[in-house]
């Protein structure tokens, strides 16, 4: 393949073998199994970011917890953006798409 061509590879984490272990004073392990083409695809990735002198394993915590934490500020802007306040009561303004809904009309 020249410099000038380009390839398309895919990550398809729903068809990984993933296995979570929970370990004794609270640690875990949690190991990814990738096929042939998710591992080339990864290492394609890695080789074009990661920076030089960095161990591949200090790579992927790196990937890992920074997907975490970039999870974890976007459900709290959500959360903040469904906030209310008023009258010095907070109160969540949630909307479901999927939720059912509710008949309040009284039957009397």
């Amino acid at each position: 393949m020249s410099e000038t061509e380009s390839r398309k590879e895919t990550l398809s984490p729903n068809d990984w073998g993933v296995k979570i272990q929970h370990r004794n004073r609270n640690r875990m392990k949690i190991t990814f199994k990738l096929s042939q083409d998710e591992a080339a695809a990864f290492n394609s990735f890695r080789d074009a970011t990661c920076p030089e002198g960095l161990e591949e394993e200090n790579f992927v915590k790196s990937i890992f917890f920074l997907g975490l934490t970039t999870l974890e500020q976007n459900v709290t802007q959500k959360l903040a953006e469904s906030m209310e306040v008023e009258d010095g009561e907070v109160s969540f303004n949630i909307e479901d798409d999927d939720a059912p809904t509710e008949d309040t009309s009284s039957n009397e």
